[in-house]
């Protein structure tokens, strides 16, 4: 017979059933065990999750300028003071989602023109570089967790007046 072991017959089987431990051993491996799950698993995770919302706002604010950018002539849009790399981020930045972003330094936009098969198309790219919302010292310098996430978004679409292309 083992000592501190109670016998239990189950279905015509002896079962030995363990005691509990009163010493509390099982209590002063939960403080580790939380520690751990918190900085391998749960902060990363809050990490990745605020990467991915500060991505969809960005990509909001390119969208906005370009929407903008193919209503407006060229010399417009092309302008650093315009209403596509000026106007439209400050009101971005000072809305709802845009506050999301944690940016580093104001979004840098670069508005191109071309002509694809007779077509007049705009082309804005906006890069930014969002910082992590919880630095987490055990992952050095890795973008997003520890270090900044640098991105650039792309996207293009046809002019809806060619003739903004002149001026």
């Amino acid at each position: 017979m083992i000592v501190g072991r109670k016998p239990t017959q189950v279905n015509g089987e002896t079962l030995v059933r363990a005691k509990r431990n009163k010493r509390g051993s099982a209590i002063s491996e939960f403080a580790p065990a939380l520690f751990l799950l918190l900085v391998v698993a749960v902060f990363p995770v809050l990490d990745l999750i605020f990467d991915g919302l500060g991505y969809c706002a960005c990509v909001t604010l390119n969208n906005l300028q370009l929407r903008e950018a193919v209503r407006v002539p060229k010399s417009v849009a092309s302008n650093p003071q315009g209403s596509v790399q000026q106007d439209i981020p400050n009101s971005w930045r000072n809305s709802t989602f845009g506050g999301l972003a944690p940016l580093m330094a104001d979004p840098n936009t670069q508005v191109s023109y071309d002509i694809v098969a007779g077509t007049a198309v705009v082309e804005v790219a906006t890069s930014v570089s969002v910082r992590p919302l919880l630095v987490v010292p055990f992952f050095p310098n890795v973008p997003g967790l520890s270090a900044p996430m640098s991105f650039t978004i792309t996207s293009s679409r046809m002019l809806e007046n060619p003739a903004f292309l002149n001026y």
